[in-house]
């Protein structure tokens, strides 16, 4: 008799750029979650857990130059090291950790002589650009999922629901749009520098967000507040529940969904 586990026996890659990836965490959710459908043979479980965590591999560059060429090399490590397993999914958490620091690095660049040559200074271009491009190759060749994590940090001066849109603050980067165009999506995100061609596009959009909490009544008494702390409002932050709202580029539809972390596991609520 065989068992559907959700799984797709396929790699999957990490580039923890944040240094936050807790993998005795992961192990902790996947003896939990593995528990549930096999209640009663926990070697099982564990032999399915230590399978699977075999099969990730994780990452730790220090900046986004160096984020890109492991990328560039990865068709090198997954053909020398994994080559019984297809690559299913290629995540980087996050694309904005080196955002000040390469920023910092892109003004004083500006102040530099430029030698007259054909054609860019491949130093000169954003190191993004790189990044980008190296994913771009890497959809091609491999068709892994991509998942690539932001912050938000600039407000957008539209919001739709409860969940608070930003503006993207990375340039180059794919960006969500109602209406879909290659093009123009590839030129509006080269902000100054001559239109290229976006080596990646946006397929999916997803904006996370702490599920909000109803303030307190401007008439409600000091008596009232700390009752309604207690019965009420501690519950919902304990909780944890984080909203999120999925946007598809072409699409005006929005999707959202409800998630909550627990000490045991991730549970999913759709809208």
């Amino acid at each position: 008799m065989s068992m559907d586990f959700g799984g797709n026996e396929m790699a999957a890659v990490v580039y923890d750029t944040d240094a936050s990836f807790d993998v005795a965490r992961l192990h902790q959710l996947l003896l939990n979650r593995l528990s549930l459908v096999l209640p009663n043979n926990l070697e099982m479980v564990r032999r399915l857990v230590e399978e699977s965590l075999r099969r990730l591999h994780i990452f730790r560059p220090t900046s986004l130059l160096q984020l890109a060429t492991s990328l560039v090399h990865l068709p090198l490590y997954h053909r020398l090291r994994i080559p019984e397993h297809e690559i299913g999914l290629l995540a980087v958490d996050s694309v904005s950790a080196f955002y000040w620091s390469d920023r910092f690095i892109a003004e004083q660049m500006r102040n530099v002589p430029q030698i007259a040559q054909e054609g860019p200074d491949p130093a000169s271009v954003n190191p993004l650009q790189h990044v980008l491009v190296a994913l771009g190759r890497l959809r091609l060749s491999h068709a892994p999922f991509i998942i690539l994590t932001n912050w938000g940090l600039n407000l957008a001066s539209r919001s739709d629901g409860p969940v608070t849109f930003y503006k993207q603050h990375l340039h180059p980067f794919p960006v969500y749009s109602e209406n879909y165009d290659a093009n123009a999506l590839s030129s509006s995100m080269t902000g100054d520098l001559p239109p290229t061609p976006m080596p990646l596009l946006l397929t999916h959009h997803i904006t996370l967000s702490p599920v909000s909490i109803p303030p307190f009544a401007p008439e409600l008494s000091l008596h009232g507040a700390v009752q309604q702390e207690v019965e009420h409002r501690r519950s919902m932050v304990q909780k944890g529940e984080i909203m999120g709202l999925v946007r598809t580029t072409g699409s005006r539809e929005i999707s959202r969904f409800i998630f909550c972390v627990t000490p045991e596991n991730v549970h999913i609520r759709h809208l």
